[in-house]
């Protein structure tokens, strides 16, 4: 079997060894440190948490080998970065407890999640033993929010989401019943969250045959399988555009929370 390599260059910095300590035994014997992170009020969601277990830690703790990540509540990544050997870990978010290795010769790392809202929370322990490795699958629990049949003949907006509510949108689904009897007839929608950031936007047009009632019905917006932040809710609004009594939009909405 052939193997194909394509063009290289040689890698330019020194390729030095250091030690590692991962399978060393500690003096201290098989400890654990727990610590959570509300992002809301330790070090703000756009912060680094400095962990320096000499200055925090009352215990002895000569070395850091693993760690156990339960990121399930929090709607943003968390990230784990060891100065020394320039690693970052990152868990995903709403990722249930998961055993880490880590690689450093430090007890001192910073712990960062940039896209972190105010409430989201997220828990680790540090172990100076490597504990066995351990899979929890990822819920598929998710929220849904369903307003049916909203007249749209006028402008207006409908609230989707109450405004007491924070997540991340993971499917969006939008359908229409639109009647005109006008060329040029139209509907321009958004749907935003409370702090005015754009989920999603759309326009739809119905048919139009001199003298004669048209109708649209149909999908406007289906979008799956993503993670967008939204704060304060989520309202869609509409402008209508010569359209007739008895037309109407649904919205189904499926997230998480936090």
């Amino acid at each position: 079997m052939s193997l194909t390599v394509p063009p290289a260059k040689n890698y330019t910095s020194p390729l030095a060894s250091v030690p590692t300590v991962w399978d060393s035994t500690p003096v201290e014997g098989n400890r654990m440190i727990v610590c959570e992170i509300d992002w809301g009020t330790m070090g703000g969601t756009n912060n680094c948490v400095n962990i320096n277990l000499q200055n925090n830690s009352y215990a002895n703790f000569s070395q850091i080998v693993a760690l156990a990540v339960d990121n399930s509540q929090s709607g943003a990544d968390i990230q784990f970065i060891f100065p020394d050997t320039a690693e970052t870990t990152t868990v995903p978010a709403y990722t249930p407890k998961t055993i880490v290795p880590v690689f450093t010769n430090m007890t001192q790392f910073y712990v960062s999640a940039p896209n972190a809202s105010t409430e989201d929370i997220s828990r680790f322990s540090i172990h100076n033993s490597l504990p066995p490795p351990v899979s929890i699958p990822t819920t598929q629990e998710q929220n849904v929010a369903a307003v049916n049949s909203i007249g749209i003949s006028t402008s207006g907006s409908q609230a989707v989401v109450a405004s007491s509510v924070n997540g991340t949108m993971e499917a969006l689904y939008i359908q229409h019943a639109l009647n005109a009897d006008a060329a040029g007839a139209n509907v321009v929608w958004t749907l935003k969250d409370g702090t005015g950031k754009t989920v999603a936007v759309g326009t739809d047009v119905v048919g139009y045959a001199s003298g004669t009632e048209q109708t649209s019905v149909g999908e406007s917006f289906t979008l799956s399988g993503i993670n967008v932040r939204f704060n304060q809710g989520l309202v869609f609004s509409w402008t209508s555009n010569q359209i007739l009594g008895g037309s109407f939009y649904s919205v189904n909405a499926y997230y998480r929370t936090p």
